[in-house]
């Protein structure tokens, strides 16, 4: 499965809520159109609240919603796993492009979040590994995708509550799961409850809070769950495999196809129908000599060289 390069327009609507929406996206897999939540929390949380976060996220794929979160140990992995346990959409959103996997230990999960019919979502290209700033920047656009964003257990200082700030910064529906004030993965939670988030103590909180936002979810019937999964796997046995790489002619057929009108990374993907990677070489070859520069709108165009 190759990955979209989603950009300008192209971009997901609700990404343009951000100040400064990211100039590209890529995206393996299809992001979900209906109703969506973000379920994010602490890489070390109690065993009740991976529990919980498991069952919170089945129980909303059961009913049809989404759910998105950042792909990381803890919280974020059992959100995941329960949204594939009751055959429903899940999408990471990670910090590192897919090829290098953050955690590592995830990469199987990962795989069978686009088996499932799920999406990997993030703001760099595949080969590049996660580093210290991708966070806080891919905890915004998760929640600018979200319709509520629900935090299970996070402590004091965390990344969870970046997140929440950010729903908070972009009107998102905000719900944290109440803790008891002893334990200090839900400390977070219970301060962000203080400051006028909404409670959540089971599904119908997150489905009350989705219907308030003008989203209602349709219930996937279990068969249908299953057909899904029966299909995208075929779909990914069926992808072809791509020749050997020839840059000096990589590079002609994508310039080629500039000329011809074609301005966009995903575009050329599709026209090309060569992999992302080897498109992003010939383009970069052609920036860095002139050959090829990006309009206002972001598109790729001939430069003024005599190339």
């Amino acid at each position: 499965m190759l990955p979209s390069v989603l950009s300008g327009d192209r971009l997901p609507a609700r990404l343009r809520d951000l100040p400064e929406p990211p100039p590209i996206l890529y995206v393996r897999g299809e992001l979900p159109r209906g109703p969506s939540v973000a379920i994010v929390g602490t890489r070390r949380p109690t065993a009740d609240g991976a529990r919980f976060a498991r069952a919170l996220a089945r129980d909303l794929a059961r009913a049809g919603v989404a759910v998105l979160s950042g792909g990381a140990l803890g919280i974020d992995a059992a959100a995941h796993r329960g949204a594939l346990s009751a055959g429903g959409c899940t999408v990471v959103f990670g910090p590192a492009g897919f090829l290098e996997p953050y955690p590592a230990e995830h990469e199987r999960l990962f795989a069978s979040i686009l088996r499932q019919g799920g999406a990997y979502a993030s703001l760099v290209p595949d080969e590049c590994p996660a580093t210290r700033g991708a966070f806080f920047a891919r905890n915004e656009c998760l929640v600018a995708l979200a319709h509520v964003v629900i935090v299970v257990q996070a402590g004091l200082r965390s990344g969870a509550r970046n997140a929440a700030a950010a729903a908070r910064r972009l009107g998102r529906p905000l719900l944290c799961v109440p803790s008891a004030p002893w334990i200090p993965e839900g400390q977070g939670c219970l301060a962000e409850l203080r400051s006028g988030a909404l409670p959540c103590e089971r599904v119908k909180d997150a489905l009350d809070a989705l219907e308030a936002a003008g989203q209602r979810p349709v219930r996937v019937p279990a068969k249908a769950r299953r057909s899904r999964r029966r299909r995208s796997s075929a779909a990914q046995a069926a992808l072809p495999f791509h020749s050997e790489a020839d840059p000096e002619h990589d590079a002609q057929r994508v310039l080629d196809a500039v000329r011809r009108g074609i301005g966009h990374v995903d575009a050329l993907v599709g026209e090309l129908g060569l992999p992302v990677a080897r498109i992003q070489q010939a383009i970069l070859t052609h920036r860095l000599h002139g050959v090829l520069v990006a309009d206002p709108a972001g598109r790729l165009v001939p430069g003024n060289t005599s190339d």
